[in-house]
């Protein structure tokens, strides 16, 4: 069906335990077994700390989880590599700004999901865009928008992106991109959510 049973959820609360299966490369280390790595610190900021660290545990929910390849943006996709969750393969996107849009050309790790976390839903806003930059997308006929996680009165993470199909897709009519930050230990890998301080204008654009 493209997303996992709701019975998963079991044990799931604050991280995904995945075993991996593939080796692949992420920010230039290969994905073995054996190693241990840290992926998706903070671009804009020198503290790379995670300042929702408790909502944003609340944000992935297995149940949502989309399964199912999904065709990127030839320019800015840089990998795709599973890991497993309760023997079911999940992939992981890893893709980058393009310069057109982004000088820095940040890269990023993203798990695919159909919806949000009930309990962190409401805690996220969408930060919108011009559309002509917003169907400049990763995902192919789906347009983006910044989410924003509202931590505090005057604390705002940047968390993912929302897609939304430009041609109203029935069977998909939108999903969300969340970044994650990955760990490996003793043959377990670890993902998390992720993200970093929201810059300025995204906060405006919620805030005013």
């Amino acid at each position: 069906s493209g997303v996992l049973s709701g019975a998963t959820m079991v044990a799931f609360r604050c991280l995904l335990l995945l075993a991996c299966t593939l080796v692949s490369s992420v920010g230039g280390t290969s994905i073995q077994v054996d190693d241990e790595l840290s992926v998706v610190s903070n671009p804009y900021h020198k503290d790379s700390s995670v300042m929702c660290e408790t909502f944003l545990d609340t944000l992935l929910e297995p149940q949502h989880l989309i399964l199912n390849p999904m065709p990127t943006q030839p320019d800015t996709f840089q990998d795709l590599f599973h890991v497993k969750f309760h023997g079911i393969p999940v992939p992981i996107f890893r893709m980058k700004q393009p310069s057109r849009l982004a000088e820095t050309e940040w890269e990023f790790n993203l798990v695919l999901v159909k919806e949000l976390g009930t309990l962190g839903a409401h805690r996220v806003h969408e930060s919108p865009v011009p559309m002509k930059m917003a169907k400049d997308s990763w995902f192919l006929e789906y347009y983006w928008t910044p989410l924003v996680m509202e931590c505090t009165e005057s604390n705002f993470q940047h968390v993912g992106w929302k897609f939304t199909s430009v041609e109203a897709n029935e069977f998909l009519p939108h999903f969300y991109a969340l970044m994650v930050n990955i760990e490996k230990k003793n043959k377990i890998v670890e993902i998390r959510s992720g993200g970093f301080k929201a810059p300025g204008w995204m906060i405006e654009a919620i805030t005013t």
